[in-house]
């Protein structure tokens, strides 16, 4: 048997739906797959906010050229992506806005939010990590991780969805599982949610050793329940209209 690598997302896809986790990880048929506004938006979100913090602790940017920056930072993002997907509108708290406004208006509240509260000490931007969990490899990586004091670290995602109340600490807590394995001086471990169309307000949590026992525990079921799969029933909602796999699933996505 082959090593069963998992990440957060394909965690998510299995316990959403077995059927689409097959097609996804498995199958892996070709197909076209489409590009969302919403997806799109938030992928381009954070390559702006990666180049803006890679390109400061690169060449040690001083805060008054910060504006600067972001600006040079959102246009190399744009470039990377369908500029007229990202020219329609897309939701916010407000009501609809051209998504090319929003995520400007976004990464201006982002820079307000560093005026206000001071850059933290960005230690990592798209952190890659790997562990293992008995047999099974979890890999992934994480936006942001800041060193809060001494062996105090804090795991940043952001997060350009509708509703915060879907969200939970899983993700935080296996990012701060992988912070835990990979910097052995890390005491404290916090974990944060950036709501980047929420005004860049947090979500935080600080992780005990027994919240990271926890979620190891819960990896390692998961993995049992997908190595011993046999049936990869689908679980039709509201998310079978985004699924690239909707055209050549087997039965009505309403059965």
């Amino acid at each position: 048997m082959s090593i069963l690598k998992l990440s957060v997302s394909s965690i998510g896809t299995y316990e959403k739906c077995p059927k689409n986790y097959h097609y996804r990880y498995i199958e892996k048929p070709d197909i076209e797959k489409n590009k969302w506004p919403a997806t799109e938006f938030g992928s381009c979100a954070h390559l702006a906010l990666e180049l803006f913090h890679k390109t400061i602790k690169k060449k040690n940017i001083p805060r008054s050229q910060y504006s600067k920056l972001m600006k040079w930072s959102y246009n190399k993002a744009i470039s990377e992506f369908d500029y007229e997907i990202l020219n329609q509108d897309l939701w916010s708290p407000d009501g609809d806005k051209n998504g090319l406004e929003y995520l400007r208006q976004i990464l201006q509240e982002y820079l307000n939010k560093l005026s206000a509260e001071g850059m933290p000490d960005v230690v990592g931007i798209e952190v890659p990590y790997n562990f293992y969990i008995g047999e099974t490899m979890v890999r992934g990586f994480i936006d942001r991780l800041d060193k809060v004091g001494e062996g105090e670290y804090r795991v940043v995602d952001y997060k350009t969805s509708k509703n915060k109340k879907y969200l939970n600490s899983f993700q935080l807590l296996v990012y701060a599982e992988a912070i835990k394995r990979l910097y052995p001086d890390a005491k404290i471990i916090h974990g944060s949610y950036m709501l980047l169309k929420h005004g860049c307000e947090t979500m935080d949590w600080t992780f005990s050793d027994s919240d990271l026992e926890k979620v190891v525990k819960k990896i390692a079921k998961r993995a049992d329940m997908i190595n011993n799969e046999t049936r990869w029933i689908k679980k039709p909602s509201i998310l079978c209209n985004w699924c690239d796999y909707k055209k050549i699933c087997q039965e009505s996505w309403a059965d």
